[in-house]
């Protein structure tokens, strides 16, 4: 049987993984991990709580893009087995290595005056790999920079472009909290950000206030984002409540006001007092009288 690990490699380099269940891996294992054609040092993040899982509908998810198109021949990384010492050592050797490789790389954008800014560099543990993550505003023409650094380098040179909200979490810092930047400690996900969730929060919309150091809405907007949307349904469907209205019966007080089912339940104004259900449609509500102290309040 297998099972589904989260193996973080380097800044940003995050893969899911399968590995037997023999090994009984934990968060915070050192693995060495077996992609398509080179391996890896890395550390598990996550483990699957849900247990064994089936190997061919994991390859399948992994098979598929994030825009939903297959990928032929990609392979789900394999766990191979536990990091040794000697493992390790090497691996902070290709650390070494790999601070040598970025100052390279960065003479050669200097030289080829790209506008581009390079975040990380990751050596892979079996040297047949360098991978090179950078941010630019735009698309960036980087053909002449691989072949230079291939040819430099004498290995597999990979350039992959990122945002500016992986490169905060790459780099770190600490925010207007006072806390390390979320992106950089366990926000491995982004969701979209948008301004109404500040105005549904009463912040100020100041953009200094509500940006975080990548430039981009704060990601803590969305933490309490549902339960402010929560308290807007709430606050409507209490305007809504006792207020007089008229339905296809005749009049009545709305008692409830369901807005998710799309259905009032109404007590109609007759002796018996009957309640009956109607969609919101066939509701049509009175306008609120102002009560007279508002009124000579206004005059005033």
């Amino acid at each position: 049987m297998k099972c589904l690990y989260h193996v973080s490699v380097g800044p940003g380099l995050d893969y899911d993984c399968l590995a037997d269940e023999a090994l009984h891996l934990k968060k915070g294992d050192e693995v060495i991990v077996r992609c398509d054609r080179y391996q890896d040092i890395g550390t598990v993040s996550r483990c699957n709580d849900s247990g064994p899982v089936d190997e061919k509908q994991a390859q399948e998810k992994y098979t598929q893009s994030s825009k939903g198109r297959r990928i032929e021949g990609q392979r789900i990384p394999r766990i191979l087995r536990r990091a040794t010492l000697v493992d390790k050592s090497k691996a902070h050797e290709n650390e070494v290595r790999a601070r040598s490789m970025q100052r390279s790389a960065a003479d050669q954008i200097a030289r080829q005056n790209l506008p581009m800014k390079l975040v990380s560099t990751h050596y892979s543990f079996d040297k047949r790999l360098v991978v090179f993550q950078f941010s630019a505003e735009g698309r960036i023409d980087f053909r002449e920079l691989l072949r230079d650094l291939s040819r430099e380098l004498h290995t597999r040179v990979e350039l992959r472009q990122i945002g500016v909200r992986d490169e905060a979490g790459i780099q770190g810092g600490i925010g207007a909290c006072g806390r390390a930047f979320c992106c950089s400690t366990f926000l491995k996900r982004f969701v979209s950000i948008n301004v109404k969730m500040a105005k549904q929060q009463g912040l100020s919309l100041n953009p200094a206030t509500i940006s975080g150091a990548c430039g981009r809405l704060k990601c803590c907007l969305n933490y309490e984002s549902d339960w402010y949307r929560e308290c807007e349904r709430e606050r409507l469907r209490a305007e809504k409540e006792n207020r007089a209205c008229r339905t296809p019966d005749g009049p009545g007080i709305v008692a409830t006001w369901d807005r998710d089912n799309r259905k009032a339940l109404v007590t109609l104004d007759d002796p018996a007092g009957e309640k009956r259900e109607y969609p919101l449609d066939k509701v049509q509500l009175e306008p609120l009288r102002r009560r007279p102290n508002d009124q000579r309040r206004e005059e005033g």
